[in-house]
């Protein structure tokens, strides 16, 4: 039971993709509130700044600007600088600085400039001192535009190590309501250093306590509602392929109605399934067992049926004879046979039942044996058709039909009749030619009752040979779904017109096995090739 406690690596997984998350929130949390906070900072600032470069303003006669840069300092003069040194002083402004600019914008001349005592490297620029804007960036000059021509105030904001500076700067108006300088107050931020570090210390402590709070409670979430399930059904299917199909129990433990118990009640229908398709395979392997030995038993039983011994009469040198059966399946529905009926009549037929496997085997049996039973008393072809035909048609049920043909051979004239009830013309070689023994075929036997057939006769000479076989010879097919054909059948028998009966059979069968290059057999092939040798 080990195996439920072991590491997960999907929880890991999942847990260490929540810590990266909650760390990548923090930081952009602290980071956005430190942005906030700053920019709330610099509107204090800024508008404190303002309101002291206001006030400022208001110690200042605009229409004495000219007169003081063109008579120089007066008493009005000193007392107005005398004020703007109280508000630097009790500020804590750095300096109050009044500038006329010029009209473009190239330099600016100084009214009054206070610096606080505490700033001692700082300078004082005198009454009518004047200073070149060339340098200036065209922000700057534009916020210079916007002081003078639009009455904007300006605030402008510098960080430094020591914390930074705010510098405001208003329009100052003369008495038509036109700007005519412009007052500028520069204020540090000695406090904002001190501000963003508790603040930064604030929120990263906070951002740090909620992350963990909800890493830890996501992290239960995910154990107690997905890891610890997933380990569930893991091991359960584990224990599974281990122990042959048993499970543990653990697996019922997964309660819920999401995906992962969804998952946890299919595995536990999965197992009883698969015990239940155990079972039938169990039993359906052992039933299919039991009909393959019983198909290997009835394959046996239908080989021992056909004759298998070449040459067939040693005491009858009449004729050459090979004949060979190949099924599709274990048993099949082609049949060949050959008899003597009297002395000096030889009988062979080549059938074809309709259809395959034990059906079409159990139709060949009773088809063979009842023209076997009836030539041993009629010597007519037709007439043993007629009389098979008959018995076949009385309570055919399962519709099963046979293509037949039958030739009857006199032994000491070479007198040769045959019948065809709807089968593949045979060859004959005669001559030296080789043809296809064609007639008008009657119907297939089993197809209806009393139909009649027809007797043909021909004379076979000494060395003439007869090619009977089933449709599986020209209708074999290879992958390219192509058939063998009788065309492609009666080229291999020329050049097979001189070899023995069974070297014929031998050849035939080669080259359809080149033909289909493997393609599987789907109809029973049978061959039978007899040769007559004459007295």
């Amino acid at each position: 039971m080990k195996k439920k406690f072991r590491i997960s690596v999907l929880g890991l997984e999942l847990i260490l993709g929540a810590v990266i998350f909650g760390a990548v929130m923090c930081f952009v949390n602290s980071y956005n509130g430190y942005r906030e906070f700053q920019k709330e900072l610099e509107i204090i600032y800024g508008n404190v700044t303002e309101q002291f470069a206001q006030t400022a303003a208001t110690y200042i006669d605009g229409d004495k600007i000219d007169h003081w840069l063109t008579d120089g300092a007066d008493e009005e003069w000193e007392e107005t600088t005398s004020r703007l040194n109280d508000i630097t002083e009790a500020a804590e402004i750095v300096y109050v600085a009044v500038m006329k600019v010029s009209q473009d914008y190239s330099h600016r001349i100084y009214i009054f400039d206070t610096v606080n005592r505490k700033e001692l490297n700082s300078k004082v620029y005198e009454l009518g001192y004047r200073q070149s804007l060339e340098k200036k960036t065209a922000d700057y000059i534009e916020n210079l535009r916007e002081i003078l021509e639009q009455g904007k105030s300006v605030s402008m904001f510098s960080y430094k190590k020591g914390g930074g500076h705010v510098t405001s700067s208003v329009p100052l108006y003369n008495s038509e309501g036109q700007p005519c300088a412009i007052v500028s107050v520069y204020k540090p931020m000695h406090e904002i250093k001190a501000y963003k570090k508790r603040f930064l210390q604030s929120i990263i402590i906070w951002a740090l306590v909620v992350t963990a709070a909800f890493v830890a409670l996501y992290a239960l979430f995910l154990y107690l509602g997905i890891i610890r399930p997933i380990l569930f059904v893991t091991y359960e299917t584990s224990h599974f392929a281990e122990k042959h199909g048993e499970f543990s129990g653990l697996i019922k433990k997964v309660r819920g109605h999401n995906e992962i118990a969804t998952l946890a009640k299919s595995v536990e229908k999965m197992s009883s399934d698969i015990h239940r398709y155990i079972d039938d395979l169990t039993k359906a392997t052992a039933e299919k067992e039991r009909l393959g030995a019983e198909l290997n038993v009835a394959k046996k039983i239908q080989a021992e049926m056909l004759p298998r011994v070449f040459p067939p009469y040693e005491n009858h040198k009449e004729v050459e004879l090979f004949a060979s059966m190949e099924p599709a399946k274990e048993v099949g529905g082609d049949f060949y046979d050959f008899y003597m009926i009297d002395d000096d009549h030889f009988a062979l037929v080549v059938g074809d039942v309709s259809g395959k496997g034990v059906p079409a085997a159990l139709f060949m049996v009773i088809t063979k044996t009842l023209l076997k039973d009836t030539a041993a008393h009629e010597l007519d072809p037709a007439k043993i058709f007629e009389h098979v035909n008959q018995i076949l048609c009385e309570g055919n049920e399962s519709g099963l039909f046979v293509t037949c043909w039958l030739g009857i051979l006199t032994l000491s004239t070479g007198e040769f009749k045959f019948a065809n009830a709807g089968h593949n013309a045979p060859l004959i070689m005669q001559g030296g030619e080789i043809k296809y023994l064609t007639t008008k075929p009657n119907l297939m036997l089993a197809g209806m009752d009393g139909m009649p057939y027809t007797t043909h006769e021909i004379t076979l000479a000494k060395g003439d040979r007869l090619f009977v076989y089933t449709d599986g010879v020209t209708e074999a097919t290879n992958s390219s779904n192509e058939l063998y054909g009788e065309n492609r059948l009666i080229t291999v028998m020329k050049y097979a017109i001189d070899k023995s009966s069974r070297d014929v059979i031998d050849i035939v069968r080669t080259d359809i096995d080149e033909f289909v290059s493997g393609a599987p057999q789907f109809d029973d092939i049978t061959m039978l090739e007899m040769t007559y040798l004459g007295k």
